[in-house]
């Protein structure tokens, strides 16, 4: 089934900034720290250690080559945002377009008319979803064009005649934030997505219905042409996913 490339898709949400390979960082008495530079705050390094937590240390205190390494990765870094520098907050919208009724044949409210027949009822329902987010800024410089790329997921279930079957469908699209000031807030959108609640019953078939519901969605961000954030919303919808798939 699509399940499991759904799952590969949603993986590990929320993670952070991978802006450099894992170092072994020596300072000048020889002692050694696995890590991945961070961030440059005045004369120290923040480094990114293996278990996710950070330390910060002098850059006087490191070897010759790692202020080096350090000195050029921040030059081409240092504009750079981080999964530290913003928050995301993530609404979603909905929209009742259509809900209607419809009886035909058979004995009405009363139930099976002469012919043994039941009457038929049909419903409709149309909703239109989509998710609003909100970046927020923590840090002292405007960054422009930062680039968001989402994934919808809706869950679409059927019965009928030939049974019954639920599938999720992934609705991929982008957009684009084009200015996030210092300490200041923007705001994005996603394309709208329609979902179609329908059911027969009645007459001389089986019960028929169509179900759509949207599950939530994963945006990846990334200015710069370099990731920085990842997040899901709600944030266990690879739960809900999975239990979709039992």
């Amino acid at each position: 089934m699509k399940r499991l490339a759904i799952i590969a898709a949603v993986g590990l949400l929320g993670g952070g900034s991978v802006f450099a390979e894992p170092r072994v960082f020596t300072n000048a008495e020889g002692k050694t720290l696995k890590a991945e530079p961070f961030s440059v705050i005045d004369d120290k390094v923040v480094l990114k250690l293996p278990n996710a937590n950070t330390a910060t240390v002098p850059l006087k205190s490191l070897s010759e080559d790692d202020q080096a390494y350090i000195a050029e990765w921040w030059k081409e870094n240092k504009d750079k945002l981080k999964a530290m520098d913003v928050t995301l907050t993530v609404a979603k919208k909905a929209d009742r377009i259509d809900r209607k009724i419809t009886r035909s044949g058979g004995g009405g409210n009363a139930g099976p008319g002469q012919n043994g027949v039941s009457e038929i009822v049909k419903k409709l329902t149309i909703d239109e979803f989509h998710y609003v987010g909100e970046l927020k800024s923590y840090v002292k410089k405007d960054v422009s064009d930062i680039e968001v790329v989402y994934t919808i997921y809706k869950r679409i279930s059927t019965s009928g005649k030939a049974g019954a079957e639920t599938k999720v469908e992934e609705i991929s699209g982008e957009a684009l934030v084009r200015r996030l000031e210092a300490h200041g807030k923007a705001t994005f959108e996603t394309e709208i997505v329609r979902c179609e609640d329908t059911s027969q019953t009645g007459g001389n078939l089986p019960r028929e219905y169509k179900r759509e519901t949207v599950l939530g969605v994963v945006f990846e961000l990334s200015s710069g042409g370099q990731d920085f954030l990842k997040q899901s919303a709600p944030e266990n919808l690879a739960e809900h996913l999975e239990e979709n798939d039992r």
